[in-house]
C-alpha cells in the first residue's frame, strides 16, 4: 500500500511539471521598459563643486573703485593685493594679469570678473561679500547683464529721440498795437509805485497824465524840465495847463 502511494505522489508530480507553463525569456519585456511607465530614472550627478573664494584668484582682488563714464560704459578699478598693483578696466577688456571684466553694476557697486575657468563677483562692500558663481550662476550673470545693457540701450534711445523733438516756443502773451499798450501801461504802474522806469518811450498823452498826477515833473517843448523859479519855464508851464 505504501509503494502504491509513493508511486501515484511521483506520477502527479510528473504530472504538474509537464504541464506548467513555460517562462518567457527577459527580451520579451523590453519593449514595456522602453516605454518608461514610471518616468525617467533619477539624476544622479554629482553637485558641482565650487572653489571656495581663499583657493580663488579672487581672495587677492580688491574693488576699489567703479566709475560712470556716460552712455552706460562703466570703469571699474581693481587693486590686487598680492602686490598692491592696481588697474582699471572696462566691460570686456583684460588687464595684463589676465582679469577680465564681464559685467558691472554701478548701483550695486559691483563687478564680475573672470580669469582662467573661475567667475567671481567683487563688491565695494569688501572681501566678506566676494562670490565665486557656479556654472549656472554665471549663466544667471550673464543673462540679467544683457537684460541690463538692454534696458539702458533703450532709455538712451529714448533721450536721443527726445533730443531731437522740435522746441516748442511759446507764444508771446501780446504782440503789435497790443503789445505797445501793455508796454505803456506798465511803464505807467512802475513810475506811480516808484521803481525804475522801464527802457520805454512814454505817448505825450502818458506822459502828461503822470505830470498832472504828480509823479512826473513837466518839461518844456524840447523835453528839458521845467524847474521852480525860472520865469519862462512857469509861463511854458501855465500856458500847457501844468
Amino acid at each position: 500500500m505504501k509503494r502504491a502511494v509513493c508511486i501515484l505522489s511521483w506520477a502527479c508530480a510528473v504530472s504538474a511539471v509537464a504541464t506548467a507553463p513555460a517562462v518567457k525569456p527577459f527580451a520579451d519585456y523590453q519593449i514595456i521598459l522602453d516605454r518608461k511607465p514610471f518616468g525617467a530614472p533619477p539624476d544622479r550627478q554629482e553637485p558641482e563643486r565650487v572653489v571656495p573664494v581663499s583657493e580663488s584668484f579672487a581672495a587677492q582682488m580688491q574693488m576699489s573703485g567703479i566709475y560712470d563714464l556716460g552712455d552706460g560704459a562703466l570703469e571699474v578699478a581693481v587693486v590686487d593685493k598680492k602686490d598692491n598693483s592696481y588697474f582699471s578696466l572696462l566691460v570686456g577688456e583684460t588687464s595684463d594679469q589676465g582679469v577680465e571684466l564681464l559685467d558691472a553694476d554701478y548701483e550695486k557697486e559691483e563687478a564680475v570678473l573672470k580669469k582662467g575657468d573661475e567667475v567671481v563677483v567683487l563688491k565695494m562692500s569688501g572681501a566678506a561679500s566676494t562670490q565665486v558663481l557656479s556654472t549656472s550662476e554665471q549663466q544667471d550673470r550673464m543673462k540679467q547683464a544683457e537684460v541690463r545693457r538692454l534696458s539702458y540701450a533703450e532709455r538712451r534711445r529714448q533721450r536721443m529721440l527726445d533730443r531731437q523733438k522740435p522746441v516748442e516756443i511759446p507764444k508771446p502773451m501780446y504782440t503789435g498795437e497790443e503789445l505797445e499798450k501793455h508796454l505803456q501801461e506798465y511803464q505807467m504802474q512802475v513810475i506811480r509805485e516808484g521803481m525804475p522806469p522801464l527802457p520805454v518811450q512814454l505817448t505825450p498823452d502818458r506822459d502828461a497824465q503822470l505830470v498832472a498826477e504828480g509823479f512826473l515833473p513837466p518839461v518844456d517843448e524840447d523835453g528839458y524840465e521845467i524847474l521852480p523859479g525860472d520865469a519862462e519855464a512857469e509861463e511854458y508851464y501855465e500856458e500847457e495847463g501844468y
